[in-house]
């Protein structure tokens, strides 16, 4: 990564002496104006029986598609919402619509969201054992970014995100995690303490391909597609221990 600039580090010292998740919310949007983001939305990724208005935390969007969004319950198949679950790589709203993964109706979400003033847009995943998948996303008319502005709008989102968490903590409950087997809670401990799975099959006497499978089911159990995802998790759900 790119060193960062004085200029957003004085803006994340900013956040940290404003007092409501409002002024945060406006100080950060006001900071992205300069690569011409002038909407943003944050909120946490809805569980099972949750809905996008109760998860949202900030939005400011154009007007009517707000109302367009959770109306047509865009959330489901929003390419957005489906890339963050699947990573947490920071992204732009663009690159989606060029991957194969997401159909032509999946896609027309951005096509609409285009129609509305949000030619494209940056998407920065957070994921963390309180809330879960979080997006803090800006879109608008961007000019192109470079690694550097990449760089300072990720950690320009991570400390909104974190400043706006300290002012106004939500409680949620989220869904319970399916249980681990012994043997797949110790692969997953093995691999939080950083071991690889050629060093788990040593310790635990097993193949580096039985760790390896084991680690792969727990990430389908957990429904993530990282291995940083899983353990984070885990350690939720207290099936290990930091």
């Amino acid at each position: 990564m790119e060193p960062v600039t004085q200029v957003v580090l004085d803006v994340v010292e900013q956040f940290e002496k404003l007092e409501t998740s409002e002024a945060v919310w406006n100080h950060f949007l006001l900071f992205t104006k300069q690569f011409g983001f002038q909407f943003g939305a944050l909120f946490d990724l809805p569980g099972p029986h949750e809905r996008l208005e109760e998860t949202m935390v900030c939005l400011s969007g154009p007007d009517g598609w707000p109302e367009r969004y959770f109306a047509q319950d865009y959330v489901s198949r929003d390419p957005l919402v489906l890339q963050s679950a699947q990573s947490p790589d920071p992204y732009m709203w663009g690159e989606l619509l060029t991957n194969p993964a997401y159909n032509s109706g999946q896609t027309r979400i951005l096509h609409e969201a285009a129609e509305f003033g949000m030619q494209n847009g940056f998407a920065v995943p957070i994921l963390s054992m309180q809330y879960g998948m979080t997006l803090v996303t800006v879109s608008g008319s961007p000019k192109k970014l470079s690694t550097r502005d990449r760089a300072e709008l990720q950690l320009a989102a991570i400390s909104a995100h974190a400043r706006i968490r300290e002012l106004h903590p939500r409680k949620r409950r989220l869904p319970p995690l399916p249980p681990l087997s012994p043997r797949e809670r110790e692969c997953l401990a093995w691999s939080a303490a950083g071991k690889s799975d050629w060093e788990i099959g040593e310790i635990l006497s097993i193949s580096e391909r039985t760790a390896y499978a084991h680690i792969e089911n727990i990430r389908r159990k957990y429904g993530v597609a990282t291995r940083h995802q899983a353990i984070v998790f885990g350690l939720r759900s207290g099936a290990i221990y930091a």
